[in-house]
């Protein structure tokens, strides 16, 4: 027997040792409900398990991007929905100012409504905005600017034109208008008025005279003809100088009529073709993806008044509001594309949405396959250990005890 090396205790101290540091691992593991808690776990584990966790923490971002894509996409729809309903106000007020029911001094009323809705318009456009990011005007860089001012003062001088010929039609009617309901014409037609009585009480007398009597007054009745004859000519020259007034302002009114057909609608529609070509639409780049080229565009084009071809828009004419109504028309079939359009991508990003929610819920499952601890095998994990270590504490107390048997041999 020895006693200066207890082989059996250091054995058992050796076990306990082993036991102890297992059920460490097995308690952190619990403790953490972690199979891996360190490198040393599990190497392989741990680095794939990282991998995925980025995938995931991206996977739910790309998800919030794509919810914010939905809500910019529906601030713009919003907006060109109350475009939408000024449209429509406007052609039917187009559609009313056609109507002959109507005078020029109403069509003028109804086009002052018709000026603020498309000022209205162009506010709209700038206005709309999500996180301090205009929707509705185009290319925020400027690009194109100066093209559009340059047409913008071709179409200015187009209208200058335009209301060159209709200052000389409103200033020609006015004067024959003028004539007519001048002084000296109501003057002239009272007396003609007057004449008429005078001859037709006078040939009622001379009916009755004897003939003697009667050629006197006859004599005096054709005296009143002549000056009869001499006014109905007065009246016939000025209502002849009004009618050439009037024939005058018509031709002016139909080369106003051109020039908007043609010289104004023609700078208005190249201003329209500028400001879309040059301008260009607003580029959104959504991520909606964990990795780099996941990306959805959104395109967003401008929808201010002038891209809507809506520059030159009046309805204070019968003419001008038949030119409105085409404009109108076009204006309102841009808006439903675009909004066509955004819908489509709302669409498109709501699916994105789903699937992101799943792939990142499928990762997780398999995340936690590797990375989470099966808390039922370490519990029977636990168990064993537990016991083994108190077993293991026991025999070092006995083995610790074997070494006092050397004292009976030497008593």
């Amino acid at each position: 027997m020895r006693i200066n090396t207890n082989l059996m205790a250091i054995n058992s101290q050796r076990n306990l040792d082993v036991n102890q540091n297992e059920l460490g691992g097995v308690m952190e593991k619990l403790s953490s409900g972690l199979r891996i808690n360190r490198a040393g776990d599990d190497a392989a584990g741990l680095a794939i398990s990282e991998k995925m966790r980025n995938q995931i923490k991206g996977l739910y971002q790309a998800g919030r991007n794509a919810q914010d894509g939905i809500s910019l996409i529906q601030t713009a729809e919003g907006a060109l929905a109350e475009n939408h309903e000024m449209l429509k106000r406007m052609r039917e007020m187009a559609i009313q100012a056609m109507n002959d029911t109507y005078t020029n001094e109403d069509r003028k009323k109804l086009n002052l409504e018709a000026q603020q809705l498309i000022t209205e318009v162009d506010e709209l456009a700038v206005k709309a905005e999500f996180n301090e990011q205009k929707l509705l005007t185009g290319d925020p860089t400027g690009k194109g600017l100066a093209a559009v001012a340059n047409k913008r003062e071709l179409l200015a001088s187009a209208l200058a034109n335009y209301y060159i010929k209709v200052g000389s039609y409103e200033s020609k009617l006015g004067s024959a208008y003028a004539i007519e309901a001048s002084t000296k014409m109501e003057q002239v037609a009272q007396s003609v008025l007057d004449l008429e009585e005078k001859i037709s009480a006078l040939e009622v007398k001379a009916s009755g005279e004897k003939p003697a009597a009667a050629q006197l007054v006859l004599k005096d009745v054709s005296h009143l003809r002549i000056i009869l004859a001499q006014r109905n000519a007065s009246i016939a020259a000025m209502e002849s100088s009004a009618t050439t007034l009037k024939e005058s302002a018509a031709i002016l009114q139909a080369s106003a009529f051109y020039i908007e057909a043609t010289s104004v609608t023609d700078a208005a529609k190249q201003l329209q073709a500028t400001m879309n070509e040059q301008v260009g639409p607003h580029e959104f780049t959504l991520q909606v993806g964990a990795n780099n080229g996941q990306t959805i565009n959104l395109s967003i084009k401008a929808m201010n008044a002038t891209a809507l071809g809506l520059s030159a828009t009046k309805i204070d004419s019968p003419e001008s509001s038949g030119i409105a109504l085409s404009s109108i028309d076009a204006a309102v079939e841009i808006v439903s594309r675009q909004r066509a359009e955004l819908g489509a991508v709302q669409n498109r990003l709501e699916h994105t949405v789903k699937n992101l929610n799943n792939t990142a819920e499928n990762l997780q499952s398999a995340e936690s396959q590797i990375r989470d601890t099966d808390m039922a095998a370490e519990m029977v994990f636990f168990t064993r250990t537990n016991i083994l270590s108190q077993a293991s504490q026991a025999m070092l107390a006995q083995a610790n005890q074997i070494p006092e048997q050397v004292l009976q041999l030497l008593n």
